[in-house]
């Protein structure tokens, strides 16, 4: 049998190439190329992504090759959680793509490293996104930071709990969809719920309006006692998306799942799953009748973490810093520097935040000397110091810097909600 000819890609011809900003004007053509690239999203989620309250056409990073768009980037703008005490402003970073005519150009990567010169622009200290391939991020400074903890279970098994449950002199319990007079009632019980969650996104009033406005779920289902709310739920089809209840009144925790069970078991559908850090009460029942999932990768999917400007994310998370050393009682100023990909930091801890301070270009003789990838899932709290020794180019100058890095980057939950993921 004759072999088959040799098949040769030739190279693809390209005319002039231009990076730069998205503007009003390519909103279109923009669409477009991600239907090419991803084959969605639909027009309708595209065009309700434009109605962000913090969204601007020049968050979109563009290469165009003779005026056609052929690679692309959006840069959403949040601010999310660290610890109990900070709060980081972070860029989302979401539909990195390449038309496959274009692609092994290293139109991606470039749009990547102005992904990150743009955050230094702007002032936003940490980047995140989830992907199906760590690896083209890793060798650009990025990280796997953030667990995927989802929670399994037969709907059957899920506690029974119906529509009115008697709860001695505090009267009885319902569950029903909400109103959208109880807007601040959920603003407050997730800032309750989420308040110590490192990575959960700070929602303003307009975020919270244009977020459900999304249709992420086909109900919001609210645990009232009386007419209080007291805990609330997203659900889509069997899926928790978020949950959050007053940690004072764990009935509603359960009258929410006895809620959803009900509908479950009516939709025939046969099992719950629920979205949670791994920290969340809900997952307790969920431990003990189902299974819980916690790990790196989850459905072929990966987060990551990206710290763009160390200097502005080191002086955001001196507050919480200051309050884990005073927690943990250790003498007062903690030093602790830094070498990471040849540029030094020098942390001070004082007992406040406004007397603690970070020096650029110093080192104390207590330093750690790591990757940025190693870097940014060390100080998110993914890994302790005993797993990033073990990573490639991590070294400490003595143990007492291993020490001071223990008490002040201990391993944390991790957690963005599926309704700021898709979002964010």
């Amino acid at each position: 049998m004759k072999a088959p000819a040799p098949v040769f890609r030739l190279p693809f011809r390209r005319g002039s190439v231009e990076y730069g900003l998205g503007t009003e004007a390519d909103h279109e053509a923009v669409y477009q190329t991600l239907l090419h690239v991803f084959h969605g999203p639909d027009r309708e989620s595209f065009l309700g992504a434009l109605s962000d309250p913090s969204y601007q056409p020049s968050q979109r990073l563009l290469v165009k090759v003779d005026g056609r768009i052929v690679s692309h980037v959006h840069l959403t703008e949040r601010q999310v959680r660290y610890g109990t005490a900070a709060t980081v402003p972070l860029n989302g970073v979401m539909w990195v793509g390449t038309l496959p005519e274009y692609r092994g150009l290293g139109f991606a990567q470039n749009l990547m490293r102005l992904a990150d010169d743009r955050a230094r622009e702007t002032g936003f200290a940490v980047q995140a996104l989830t992907t199906s391939m760590p690896q083209f991020y890793r060798s650009l400074g990025w990280g796997v930071c953030g667990r995927h903890t989802v929670g399994q279970v037969l709907s059957r098994n899920l506690p029974q709990a119906s529509d009115g449950i008697i709860e001695g002199k505090g009267g009885f319990w319902h569950v029903r969809p909400w109103r959208q007079v109880e807007l601040n009632d959920l603003m407050a019980l997730y800032d309750l719920q989420y308040a110590g969650t490192t990575g959960t996104v700070l929602r303003s009033e307009d975020y919270w309006r244009w977020m459900i406005g999304r249709k992420y779920a086909h109900v919001i289902w609210v645990a009232c006692q009386g007419e209080t709310v007291r805990g609330y739920a997203f659900v889509k089809d069997h899926k928790i998306l978020e949950i959050a209840s007053h940690p004072a009144y764990p009935q509603a925790l359960k009258a929410l799942l006895g809620r959803v069970r009900a509908e479950a078991l009516e939709r025939a559908y046969p099992e719950v799953i629920v979205h949670a850090p791994p920290d969340h009460p809900v997952l307790d029942p969920f431990r003990a009748l189902g299974k819980v999932i916690d790990q790196d990768e989850h459905d072929g999917t990966s987060s990551m973490c990206h710290v763009p400007n160390i200097d502005r994310f080191l002086n955001a998370i001196l507050p919480e810093l200051s309050r884990r050393a005073v927690e943990a009682g250790v003498a007062l100023p903690l030093e602790l520097g830094f070498t990471v990909d040849d540029r030094r930091w020098l942390l001070h801890v004082e007992a406040t935040a406004a007397r603690s301070r970070v020096e650029p270009d110093k080192l104390s003789r207590r330093h750690l000397t790591l990757g940025a990838p190693t870097f940014v899932r060390l100080l998110m709290g993914h890994i302790d110091v005993e797993r990033a020794a073990e990573e490639d180019g991590f070294e400490s100058s003595t143990g007492t810097a291993l020490d001071a890095a223990r008490v002040l980057f201990p391993t944390r939950p991790i957690w963005r909600s599926p309704l700021d993921s898709a979002t964010a």
